[in-house]
């Protein structure tokens, strides 16, 4: 008899396949599976083959598989097709849609006797429409490193690290799931196989009676086929409902862990939003600390400092004037600590503050400011000169202010070895010959051991 068996073959990427597949028959004479064909693919993956299996009352068990070499272990892509039966014409097989599962195709071998390693093979495809209900698993795994500047906290960590293991968990069930699904398939086509088997022996009976004269046995056996027909039909219905009930209940439990795994995967896209928010926080606050730890170690002098200030004083009063406020800036006093170094005065830094042996000193310094046009009182020249206090002591040079009606104001400098006189004056502020205000402060710098 005539075998007319068609199909098509896709790669896993959903492109058609190329190469070459081969139809094998399994023969009862040696026990084993034979090559009866072999067809090459067309640029859309489609095979077609005519070949004659010759006549007998069963039909062959068939399979597709892929061309390999001798004695590699067999890749079978289909193991059940659709038969449709032209009687005493041509048997037609159709394998439909295949798609490859390359690397992963799925071992079948068996050890317990009879079987052998020789019998073992790898199912090397699988029906498409069943390949797609996977939803591209692989896709569906999700990374756990996160793609941040900085480490995030050790509790989103814990918390991805979970997530990440539910959703590898996940995969496999669902891995096994469409195993399960690829399992009741080929049931399925089995029982198809069989059943068209059994229509074929029906068929077969039928011509018989068709051909033998009435007889009271030809009525047994009329009985007897209606009773297979009834046992088929009601085997064919049974075994159907099961399969839909199981693949229903495998489609809504697929569905569920399709829904989980895309909430936790919301859950990981918020939890890396939120670290990487964390870093960029925690990047600008290194940056803001390194920026104010450069200006504290930065060495600003005194006169840039109190001119600074002046300035912004003066803006002040002057936006007070375009505003209408019928107030004024009054007198401001500040308090700064101040380093004294040779001749100079400058603001000490986090370096200086630590450093114990720095010569330094606290003094007031006093600024007043008032509008254009009016003069405070004790602005007013007092006719004072700074005397030259160099080289007196602490005790003569306090009486020598008090009697010219000046306040002052004593800090010390260590000589060490220089040799210099100790006890003695050996600068000051305002310089010797200055003009200032009854009452004025006067710095004095003493020598100290």
């Amino acid at each position: 008899m005539q075998w007319s068996i068609t199909g098509t073959l896709f790669e896993p990427d959903g492109k058609a396949a190329s190469g070459q597949v081969e139809i094998q028959t399994f023969e009862l004479a040696r026990a084993q599976w034979r090559r009866v064909a072999r067809a090459r693919l067309d640029a859309k993956g489609n095979f077609a083959i005519n070949l004659n299996l010759g006549d007998g009352p069963q039909l062959p068990a068939v399979r597709l598989c892929e061309t390999v070499k001798a004695r590699a272990t067999p890749r079978v892509l289909a193991e059940g097709a659709l038969v449709r039966i032209e009687p005493g014409k041509r048997v037609h097989l159709a394998f439909g849609d295949i798609e490859r599962l390359g690397d992963q195709a799925v071992a079948r071998r068996e050890r317990s006797a009879p079987f052998s390693e020789t019998d073992d093979y790898l199912l090397a495809g699988t029906p498409r429409a069943v390949a797609q209900l996977t939803v591209n698993l692989a896709a569906m795994r999700i990374n756990p490193q996160v793609l941040t500047r900085a480490q995030p906290a050790s509790t989103q960590l814990k918390t991805q690290a979970a997530l990440s293991k539910q959703l590898e968990a996940q995969s496999v069930e669902l891995n096994q799931k469409v195993l399960l699904i690829n399992t009741l398939e080929r049931e399925k086509q089995s029982h198809a196989n069989e059943l068209k088997q059994a229509q074929l022996k029906i068929s077969t009976l039928e011509k018989q009676l068709k051909n033998k004269p009435a007889a009271t046995g030809n009525e047994q056996i009329e009985l007897a086929t209606q009773q297979i027909r009834l046992n088929l039909n009601e085997q064919i219905l049974r075994q159907a409902t099961e399969f839909e009930l199981k693949e229903t209940d495998l489609q809504r439990t697929l569905n569920l862990r399709n829904l989980e795994i895309a909430q936790a995967s919301e859950r990981i896209k918020d939890l890396t939003r939120a670290s990487r928010e964390a870093a960029e926080e925690a990047a600008r606050a290194r940056e803001e600390s390194e920026e104010l730890k450069t200006q504290l170690d930065t060495q600003v002098d005194a006169d840039q400092l109190y001119g600074n200030i002046a300035r912004q004083l003066q803006q002040a009063q002057t936006q007070l004037s375009k505003d209408g406020v019928p107030y004024r800036l009054g007198r401001v006093s500040l308090n700064l600590k101040t380093l004294v170094t040779g001749n100079s005065l400058t603001l000490p830094t986090l370096s200086d503050l630590k450093n114990k042996g720095s010569a330094g000193l606290f003094t007031d310094v006093s600024l007043e400011y008032l509008p254009d046009g009016e003069e405070s009182a004790d602005d007013a020249p007092s006719g004072i000169t700074v005397p030259d206090f160099s080289d007196l002591t602490e005790t003569l040079a306090r009486r020598l202010a008090r009697d010219l009606g000046l306040e002052l104001e004593a800090a010390y400098q260590s000589v060490g070895d220089s040799g210099q006189a100790v006890g003695q004056a050996v600068r000051q502020l305002p310089a010797k010959g200055s003009e200032v205000a009854a009452g004025e402060r006067v710095l004095v710098v003493f020598t100290q051991p």
